[in-house]
């Protein structure tokens, strides 16, 4: 019989209550489905016709449940769709085998998939076994889940995708979805959160604040990889990988690529001198922030390219030295290394185009004072305000970084750096951010000498108009930096070597200089001046 008609007919069935293929199944009950009371065989080529109108049947009848029983193996042919608010549920003891490279399940929002073995015996597999896409704009209060569920490549290919969450246009998201009690082995990626470029913020899309608990990953090269953005407008943020166990094979080149911003993962990674790829197993792109790794992986394991990434293990906590944000104080040897502090007087600073500022100065922007700042109205992209730092009279060194820090959501959205490595020489763009949303902007750019920075600034990402640079800042590679200590006084954090012929002045309250000293036997001195 033609499986349209062999539909129809069990379905009349099924509907009258008379009909159950193996005398076991419930066919009576209308809240719950099987799949054998639509034809599911474990002797049919392709069960997947079957699994789906059985599917198609809840959501037709306000059932909520299809279930695939009994301890048997069914082959899947053909792609399956679980509808909004349908939820297959499959016994443990069940195995469906793919057969043929296509998209095996997709979960439509509040769709959800539980229990079962799913597994891939075909070489040509190199498609998605659970996807969900963004175009059904999951987010809070949603029911779609993954939970207990193997998921298993059984060809050497190590090809496909475990689970992928894949947002491709604007306005698409995905967010706040359970996956649980996860079992992946051998494929080329176990999770893969991805968000195609796009340029315009103002349509975004986003996959952020999802949760991934209890999940063992088996050989796969790539164990979770977060593709995408780590601000909008496609932005991959807040999810939660946690209870990781991942065991490396010969075929693993990372277990963790991230590229969005504020992801935590909490796990355990084995095994990764089997590797046959270097063991850097951790990889954080330059456009990372804020990511926290905890794991048993040490820094020599690491690679963060990222700002303000934290990793953290039960030997060490791997924590970088950026560059100084003035973010209300320093970090690490923070204001030390910076080469801007007070360029104003060592340098010639001035803007050069563009709007007055509506308050403060850009002398303000080369101080240790956070609040201290420029502010600028409104600057349309036809005039933007330019601002040149000229160094040409004393040039910089090695220079191996530049960057601006903006006022918290004051920031403008086209940030253009340029610099001049030669005196009148050509301008090189060191960065352009042409859609910025966030509150620092670092610039990759390295120069032997340094002459000339230009900034080219506009727009604005709120709706007040405005945009304050709180602070201009570089590092130099060979350069010292120059924090300058107030004569009110200030704090020193660490230790003050002072080698010999140079020597502590202190001056007495009725105002004779002393010179202060110290001999072989750690007596101190004073010796009038």
């Amino acid at each position: 019989m033609h499986l349209f008609l062999k539909s129809i007919f069990y379905n009349t069935l099924l509907y009258k209550g008379c009909y159950n293929l193996s005398g076991s199944e419930d066919c009576q009950n209308r809240d719950i489905v099987n799949i054998d009371c639509f034809g599911a065989n474990p002797n049919l080529v392709d069960n997947s016709p079957a699994i789906q109108e059985a599917i198609n049947h809840c959501l037709a009848n306000n059932h909520s449940k299809v279930v695939i029983t009994g301890k048997k193996q069914y082959v899947l042919a053909s792609p399956i769709v679980i509808k909004s608010n349908v939820h297959l549920e499959i016994d443990p003891t069940i195995t469906l085998i793919v057969k043929g490279n296509f998209q095996v399940f997709e979960l439509q929002k509040d769709a959800s998939i539980s229990g079962g073995t799913i597994e891939i015996v075909d070489n040509s597999f190199n498609s998605t076994v659970i996807f969900l896409s963004g175009a059904e704009q999951i987010e809070i209060h949603n029911h779609t889940s993954i939970v207990d569920v193997n998921i298993i490549n059984r060809t050497t290919t190590y090809q496909g995708i475990a689970v992928q969450f894949y947002c491709k246009k604007a306005w698409d998201f995905i967010s706040f979805v359970k996956v649980n009690n996860l079992q992946i082995t051998n494929f080329h990626t176990a999770l893969y959160l991805k968000t195609e470029k796009l340029q315009n913020k103002n349509t975004p899309c986003w996959i952020n604040a999802n949760t991934f608990h209890t999940i063992f990953i088996d050989g796969c090269q790539y164990g979770i990889e977060i593709d995408g953005n780590s601000d909008l407008p496609y932005e991959v943020s807040g999810n939660m990988f946690m209870d990781l166990q991942v065991q490396c094979r010969k075929q693993t080149k990372k277990v963790i690529r991230c590229s969005g911003a504020y992801n935590m993962f909490e796990g355990l990674i084995w095994d990764t001198f089997r590797m046959d790829a270097p063991p850097l197993v951790v990889e954080f792109s330059s456009i990372s922030h804020h990511n926290h790794l905890f794991s048993n992986q040490v820094a020599t394991s690491i690679l963060d390219r990222g700002l303000y990434n934290r990793c953290t293990s039960a030997h060490e906590e791997s924590l970088q030295v950026y560059p100084p944000l003035a973010l209300g104080k320093a970090h690490l040897v923070g204001n030390q290394d910076d080469v801007l502090v007070n360029a104003h007087v060592r340098y010639s600073v001035r803007q050069l185009l563009g709007k007055a500022p509506y308050g403060g100065t850009i002398n303000n922007c080369f101080n240790l004072l956070d609040e201290q700042s420029v502010n600028y109205l409104d600057v349309p992209s036809s005039q933007p305000v330019v601002i040149e730092l000229d160094f040409s009279k004393q040039p910089i060194k090695m220079l191996n970084c530049f960057g601006l820090y903006f006022g918290w959501n004051e920031s403008p959205s086209r940030v253009l750096i340029e610099y001049q490595e030669s005196l009148n020489g050509p301008w090189k763009v060191a960065k352009d951010v042409q859609f910025n949303v966030g509150n620092t902007v670092i610039s990759e750019a390295r120069a032997a000498t340094l002459y000339k920075v230009k900034l080219t600034l506009s727009g604005y990402t709120q709706e007040h108009k405005r945009f304050r640079i709180n602070r201009i800042f570089a590092k130099s590679s060979l350069q010292h930096g120059v924090a300058w200590l107030p004569t009110t006084g200030g704090t020193l954090t660490g230790d003050l070597e002072l080698q010999k012929g140079n020597a502590v002045t202190l001056v007495s309250p009725n105002g004779i200089r002393w010179k202060v000293s110290i001999n072989d036997q750690g007596q101190i001195s004073t010796t009038k001046l």
